[in-house]
């Protein structure tokens, strides 16, 4: 017998989505909405400081310079002194190659002026992110030559813990190391609204990177990294586990939209008014929902084209269709017809059908007799 975890009882999201910033490639919001009362701190919290803290990176770990033997002096013919200089090589953004931990990158000048991240000579195993970066500054023509040692790690590893191999060269000199791809990491939670309670969380998290890793692939990182250190809790003791629904054979449903076509309307996150008109006709169920065309919709009293394009884009997020038609057959729930995808657009929302939780955040009935959805 297949089983699965038992969520009998848990309010489970029903808006999953992502917003990049326009202005920023390197910076998302991510929301989810509803969920139990809680555990927008309990994921918020664990969601950042994995991401603060635990992700892994390429940094600069030492470096190299004709004429420096230590980090507290100036360097002659140099217009920063060593500890400016060390301050630039934290801002250096690298990605080394998956199957490369380490890397020294070369960098000669004999002319005055400014030397940037792009003047490294190029290695084929390290890709320099931001080449506008400012190293140092040459006051006059000279020659300079140096080395920067890069290796990979995990969020910030301070100049002494980095360990010295002997058959390094004796000025060599270490730094901090800033490895963590994530710049930013911040989260809130807002109440939101589930059928006609308003206590359920709604969770938005800010992650901005430094352009190695995207945003998306940061919080997924993160996510499974939690998920795998939650894992040996599991081992501990007995999970309660229920008997999951077999998808059968000749188009039978699966277990999930079982589930799906017998959750009720309160709980979809429609508006108020969308629930009551759609209660009015008998349709409490996406079940019932679903059984209707979107031409049989417009007809029930109350309903027009705001309330369907609502309704398509529940559809749409569920991945279901209107004019479905399912039977059950010796036992079984087999989808006979799969419809036909929602078209209708969702128009502008009314902030007080919206609610704190958006798309997904309003919900419950009014009672019959709700007014009109034109």
């Amino acid at each position: 017998m297949i089983t699965t975890l038992d969520l009998t009882g848990l309010v489970r999201p029903h808006l999953v989505e992502m917003t990049k910033r326009e202005d920023n490639p390197n910076a998302a919001e991510f929301r989810l909405q509803p969920l139990e009362r809680g555990y927008g701190y309990t994921l918020g919290n664990s969601l950042r400081r994995m991401l603060l803290s635990s992700l892994r990176g390429a940094a600069v770990w030492a470096f190299r310079l004709d004429g420096v033997v230590h980090e507290h002096q100036t360097i002659p013919g140099v217009v920063e002194d060593v500890h400016q200089i060390i301050q630039r090589l934290k801002q250096l953004t690298l990605v080394l190659a998956p199957d490369v931990d380490d890397a020294v990158l070369h960098i000669k000048r004999d002319k005055a002026g400014a030397v940037y991240a792009r003047d490294l000579e190029a290695h084929g195993a390290v890709t320099v992110v931001n080449p506008d970066q400012l190293l140092f500054t040459l006051q006059d023509d000279r020659d300079v030559a140096g080395e920067l040692y890069v290796n990979k790690g995990r969020g910030y590893v301070e100049a002494e813990q980095h360990p010295v191999d002997r058959t390094m060269p004796v000025d060599v000199v270490r730094i901090d190391s800033i490895y963590n791809p994530v710049r930013r990491a911040n989260f809130t939670v807002a109440e939101t609204r589930v059928g006609q309670r308003t206590d359920y969380d709604r969770l938005t998290l800010t992650v901005e990177t430094n352009g190695t890793i995207s945003p998306e692939d940061a919080v997924a990182y993160a996510a499974a990294l939690a998920q795998e250190h939650f894992r040996f809790f599991v081992d501990f003791g007995k999970v309660p586990m229920v008997a999951a629904q077999p998808a059968g054979n000749g188009g039978a449903a699966t277990g999930r939209l079982r589930e799906l076509l017998a959750r009720s309307i309160d709980d979809v996150g429609l508006s108020v008014r969308s629930v009551n008109s759609l209660k009015n006709s008998n349709i409490r169920t996406l079940g019932d929902l679903v059984q209707y065309r979107e031409e049989d919709l417009l007809k029930v009293k109350n309903v027009g084209e705001k309330a369907l394009g609502e309704i398509a884009e529940l559809l749409r997020r569920e991945g279901l269709n209107f004019g479905m038609k399912v039977e059950e057959v010796d036992g079984e729930l087999r989808l006979t017809d799969p419809g036909i995808a929602p078209q209708a657009q969702t128009s502008g929302a009314e902030p007080e059908e919206a609610g704190a939780g958006g798309a997904g955040g309003a919900g419950g009935a009014g009672g019959p007799g709700g007014g009109s959805v034109e």
